[in-house]
Parts: structure tokens; sequence; C-alpha cells
């Protein structure tokens, strides 16, 4: 599968998790024209699918995706689904994520959609401390526990390791290796029109975070964001993150600390290596960012501060990056789940309530 196909899609993959183990939350993917919503209703629970035009006009046209409780009951398990990847352009190949209440870690399955059953041979993990991203249409990325070495003194995954589907886990390549007392490693994966992009994230014993960046030829370039700083997105070719208490001093002076930052991915994977800051957004007194989803021409951004939850829009300009707060129907806490890149909208849950904002009116969807 070319680059370019990889690239080409994205409007709309939702999957919400309901009534799921507390570690679960509001999880959001984007797909082709469609929109998969994930519920559970007594011993339902099914992952639907509905196209994204339809949906908002509110006559969604659901369809079964993927019965999770019928993959369960096969092979005696109650279980609900915690999260699930799915691989461009097709989206068919989709590795579930799936938790058993009251137990910890999650099942790692490769699931096939358009078959509607589990892949053979397909990538499978027991339960454990999971984390795993596509890497290609045959291999993916993971942090997990996966023989002697792989986690750390406290028992999380410490190696990123690139793994072929059809091999056994244990002969996966190690292309990232964290301490035996770090506190963990986590890896990103972002395609979008700005580009196909790579990530890990290692927290050192200290609570540190070493960012690294990386390409098809894992050709690792450390960033120079400093270490109480945390990757959120990446948005039209750079990455975004949020600045700690310290800011970030660099040639041009002192970005201010709790500020959103943005550096183009190009100067840093280059010859060069360069991790050229610029300013995108400082927040108002009394608020701090939580997210930061990208959309295709639209950033948004969750802020929290004593009064209450905002939603605000950001587009990238120059010298500055323009900024709009996003009234919502309902008020108080707020979650923001996604963004679209093609569709440049954002889902956002507010209370029980599930809104479609972005691109004119905001619109309150019926799940």
């Amino acid at each position: 599968m070319s680059l370019g196909s990889r690239i080409k899609i994205c409007l709309a993959f939702l999957i919400v998790a309901a009534a799921l183990p507390a570690s679960a939350g509001t999880v959001a993917r984007f797909q082709d024209n469609r929109l998969a919503l994930y519920s559970e209703n007594g011993d339902a629970r099914v992952l639907r699918r509905s196209d994204l035009t339809p949906l908002l006009r509110g006559k969604p046209d659901w369809s079964v995706t993927a019965d999770i409780a019928a993959l369960g009951k096969a092979e005696k398990k109650s279980w609900h689904l915690v999260d699930a990847d799915c691989l461009p352009p097709t989206f068919e190949r989709c590795l579930l994520f799936l938790a058993e209440t009251g137990r910890p870690g999650v099942t790692l399955r490769e699931y096939d959609a358009q078959a509607g059953g589990f892949v053979p041979n397909g990538f499978t993990l027991p339960p454990g401390p999971t984390q795993a991203i596509w890497y290609d249409d045959s291999r993916i990325l993971i942090a997990a526990n996966t023989g002697p070495g792989s986690l750390t003194s406290a028992g999380v995954p410490r190696l990123l390791k690139l793994w072929t589907r059809g091999q056994p886990v244990y002969v996966a390549t190690t292309i990232l290796a964290a301490p035996f007392d770090a506190r963990g490693i986590r890896p990103f994966f972002s395609l979008s029109g700005g580009g196909l992009f790579h990530a890990a994230e290692v927290t050192t014993a200290s609570g540190a975070h070493e960012l690294y960046h990386f390409g098809w030829a894992q050709n690792f370039r450390r960033s120079q964001l400093p270490t109480d700083a945390r990757l959120l997105d990446f948005f039209q070719g750079r990455a975004i993150a949020v600045l700690g208490d310290g800011g970030w001093m660099t040639s041009d002076g002192r970005l201010p600390p709790g500020s959103l930052v943005a550096y183009p991915m190009a100067p840093l994977l280059g010859p060069a290596s360069q991790t050229l800051p610029e300013l995108a957004y400082t927040p108002p007194a009394g608020f701090r960012i939580i997210a930061a989803k990208a959309g295709r021409d639209t950033l948004y951004l969750h802020l929290r501060g004593a009064s209450g939850d905002r939603l605000v829009s950001l587009r990238k300009g120059a010298p500055s990056w323009p900024a709009a707060n996003i009234a919502l129907p309902s008020a108080g806490a707020l979650e923001l789940v996604a963004a679209s890149d093609l569709a440049d909208v954002a889902l956002v849950v507010s209370g029980s309530e599930f809104h479609i904002v972005g691109r004119g009116r905001t619109r309150t969807i019926t799940p």
C-alpha cells in the first residue's frame, strides 16, 4: 500500500465507549465518510457505522461492523470494546483492544470488518499493558509485555517494537528501549494531508518526557521540546505540544509556560535535525490546555479553568494564530474527542450530549 493511498483518505470513524471499565473513555478515529459508534445496551455490545451525512441530518443509516458480545461469547469472554484502530485506505483491518470488567489489562486482536471475524494468524496478545498502532499493512508498533526484559521495574512496557504479522511476538524488532526504571513509553501515529508521522515519548524515572520522532527507516530524531512539555497532535506538518511550568527558552526569546507551541517536522527529520518552535496560542489567565485535536484547517483546543471548560478553534497564521471561542448548546465539563482532517470538524462530548462542531453551526447528534 502506497503512502499516497494512505494519505488521501480520513473523514470519520468514531468509537464511543459507554459503560466500560473505569480506565476507558470516549475514543474517536476518522475513516472515509462514515461514523462508527460503539454502544452497550444490556447484553448487547455492538460497533455500528453510519454515513456521516445522514447522521448529521438526524437520519443515521446504522449497520453492524462488529458484534463485540458475540465475539466474546464465542471465546467464553465478556469483552467490552476499549479502543479500535483501523488501517487506511480500506479500514477493514482493525486492531481491537478488548477488556473484561474487573480484570486488568487489555487483549489485542486483529479483526477483519469485511469478513466479520478475527484474522487467522493475525496480531494477537493476551491481556496486559498493551499499546499498539499500525506501521503499515503488515506491521504494527507495540509497547507490551513481549517477554523477559520488556517491562520496567514497575511492570509497564519499556520497549517499542516493530512486529510483522505471522511472526511470533518474541522475534519482533526492538527499535527503541527505555531504561528499566522508566515510567513508560508511549507510541504516536498521525496520518493526514500534512503527512505521515510516527513518534515515541519516553517518561523517565524523574518524570521527564523525552520525545523522539522517526520515519520509515526509524531514523530517530530527538526533539528539543522541553522535558516538562507534552506532545498533543500533528497539524499541517507540525508537531503540536503544550509547554509545562518551565516554558521554553528559544533563540527568539522565552515562550510562556502553559502555551501551545508548534514546530515543523521537515527541518527536524532533515539532515540538520532542527527543532524550530513557534508560539501558537497562550490560554487566558486561569485556564490551562487539556487537549488539542487537528482538523484540516482548524486546530481545536479544550481549555479548563476555575470558571469551567472552553472550546477554542485555532488557525495557522503569521505572525499569530487567530483563535475563537466555540459555543456549545450545553454547559459544564466537556471532552474534545477527535477532529476530522478532511471534514475539518470535531466531536465534543458535553454531559450526555454529543456535538459536531466546525464548518458552520454546532450540531447535536443522537447516538
